[in-house]
């Protein structure tokens, strides 16, 4: 073998170990000819542990999931041509969702581009704007030079993954034949002999993650508008990024307790707790009667906004009121322009701090007319949920009580997240909630799912339906390859529910029938055909084909001891609830029909 194998593989292994030291401590594969040096040194390096995926998609979708529980960049090394492709997707989703990630493409070298070699693409800034930072490391001899070059990049591109505004790193790697060698290689000095990384630079903490040093000016200036409020509002939403320790959602909670200030907290905001909490505003906003009297004078914006529509459409609809953001990370969260001040301070030692003083404290009511309205709301839904049975509302509702603290719950887009925003309950030990929303996408959520496990942070609850879980089935061969435990609960409504509450589901253009030749399943119309796209998957079938167990449930009774066993169990399992989609339509809107009628005295 040449020197040229040699030089490679000395670089990369100083690349890899660089990425050790400065705290990475995992990376996905993927097979391909070209990746080998880049799949060889990760898979070498003791301090990094390697999860083999056969897709890129679902490899890029697992480290997202991975990074994102654990708050770490994970790198993913793929081979040259469309396999670089298909990790876009999940480096749009770690572009907006904010979570830190190292794609390393294997390349063919300038001397193959555009002229005809196979496998041979345009990768350069292939991800466009979702990568914050691009580097072409092209070809170069082991000298002393390029290894200190190495693993500084290394370095700076670890920590560019992390810092300010996390997001995704892309460095393509030009790799010429031959891509393997025999050859034992020498000894490597180039690196701190006290086991530092080659830059130093602080370890992350939760300030720094969060966008630095909170200036003087900023919390003089956020204490003053906090203080005049006297009917302030908090909504606060998905803070999933970050590990549990740093999370705000606990000082978030004390803030609003401490004010009285009512707390509008998506579940994934892990606020959703203490004596400020309203569980139901999804509910209660839709309703004018209770809304109009009770407009804030002042709104505090923490992380990103809730998924619920009446919740953004309410925010949207004050914008004569002051709306302040703490936006650390400078994520401009902010669709209806309505914002007045964004402050760039570390929500949880702000708010903290704010509590302690006793900033903000509200007039009196304003806190119980909320508390009052989420009380009644939680009545009625519970009894309308009680009387239907099991259902996909009553399945969120459930695993708001059963899951333990330690668990950690990911919920898939479209209903799944939707319902877990509506129906969760407020605890003051809730598990951990993740979702990916940044894209707010389907794609690769059990890849994602199998990621936030590989985190050991306790056990990992996928909540998601049927399209979703068809989209990303090739994830499920995580559970068997790489060893992981995934307890998969399954709404399988048989097609995209979401989209039976929207105005396509009821256009007379798209609910006329298919013409024959154009289908081969007799009596669907356009809508059900071509936007619902039922499935018809027997997922009995694909839980035997991955090796997964798999239970289905008809009742609440059989949902809650099959959870019991699924989380028991030692393996991966789908537990499954069937439904129907015109069904879950009907019940949600006779939920909110039954809030509406519950806030109004009787008689009126």
């Amino acid at each position: 073998m040449s020197a040229t194998a040699v030089d490679t593989y000395v670089l990369l292994r100083a690349f890899v170990d660089e990425l050790a030291r400065s705290g990475m401590r995992a990376a996905c594969t993927s097979p391909g000819s070209r990746s080998a040096p880049l799949v060889l040194s990760l898979a070498r390096e003791p301090r990094l542990r390697c999860y083999s995926h056969i897709d890129e998609r679902c490899a890029g979708f697992f480290a997202l999931g991975l990074a994102k529980a654990s708050g770490l960049p994970v790198a993913v090394a793929c081979t040259s041509g469309t396999a670089a492709a298909e990790l876009l997707p999940a480096a749009v989703e770690a572009h907006e969702a904010r979570v830190p990630l190292l794609l390393l493409t294997a390349d063919r070298p300038p001397e193959l581009r555009e002229n005809g070699a196979g496998q041979a693409i345009d990768q350069l800034k292939l991800y466009g704007d979702a990568a914050k930072w691009f580097f072409e490391v092209g070809t170069h001899d082991a000298t002393s030079e390029q290894l200190r070059w190495m693993r500084t990049l290394a370095c700076r591109a670890y920590t560019t993954a992390l810092e300010g505004r996390p997001g995704v790193v892309h460095l393509n790697f030009a790799l010429r034949e031959p891509l393997v060698t025999d050859e034992t290689l020498p000894e490597d000095t180039s690196g701190r002999a006290d086991g530092t990384p080659f830059v130093r630079r602080g370890p992350p903490s939760p300030r720094r993650s969060r966008g630095g040093e909170s200036s003087e000016e900023d919390l003089s200036l956020l204490h003053a508008v906090i203080h005049k409020a006297r009917r302030g509002v908090v909504v606060a939403g998905r803070d999933e990024r970050v590990v549990a320790e740093w999370s705000a959602g606990e000082p978030v909670a004390a803030f609003a307790a401490a004010a009285g200030w009512p707390l509008l907290a998506d579940p994934m905001s892990g606020a959703r707790r203490g004596a400020g909490a309203v569980a139901h505003y999804d509910a209660l906003l839709r309703d004018s009667f209770f809304c109009q009297p009770l407009e804030p004078d002042l709104v505090l914006r923490v992380g990103d906004l809730p998924v619920s529509k009446p919740l953004r459409s309410w925010l949207a609809g004050i914008a004569h009121v002051p709306q302040v953001a703490l936006d650390a990370e400078t994520a401009w969260q902010d669709p209806a322009s309505v914002l007045s001040d964004s402050f760039t301070v570390d929500p949880a030692s702000v708010l903290g701090a704010l509590a302690k003083a006793g900033v903000g404290r509200a007039e009196d009511g304003w806190l119980p007319q909320w508390r009052r309205g989420d009380e009644l709301a939680a009545e009625a839904i519970l009894g309308l949920l009680a009387e239907d049975g099991l259902s996909e509302p009553r399945v969120a509702a459930e695993l708001g009580v059963l899951l333990p603290q330690e668990a950690t719950l990911f919920v898939a887009s479209s209903m799944p997240v939707r319902d877990i925003e509506t129906f969760w309950p407020v605890r003051e030990d809730p598990p951990r909630v993740l979702c990916n929303r940044g894209a707010n996408g389907i794609d690769g959520i059990v890849s994602s799912a199998f990621g936030a496990a590989a985190a050991e942070r306790g056990p990992v609850v996928l909540l998601i339906g049927d399209v979703a879980l068809a989209h990303d089935i090739g994830g499920l061969l995580a559970a068997r390859r790489l060893g992981l435990k995934l307890t998969i609960v399954l709404l399988d409504n048989d097609g995209g529910g979401i989209f039976d509450f929207l105005p396509i589901a009821d256009a007379a253009m798209a609910r006329a029938a298919e013409t024959a030749s154009s289908t081969d399943r007799a009596g669907e119309d356009i809508y059900t055909r071509h936007i619902a796209t039922p499935t018809g998957l027997n997922f009995k079938d694909a839980a035997g084909l991955y090796e997964l167990e798999h239970e289905h449930v008809e009742d609440v009774k059989g949902l809650r001891a099959a959870l019991e066993r699924a989380l028991a169990h030692g393996g991966s399992s789908i537990v499954e609830v069937r439904g129907q989609r015109e069904a879950n339509v009907t019940l949600h809107r006779q939920v909110w029909e039954a809030v509406s009628a519950a806030l109004r005295p009787r008689g009126a």
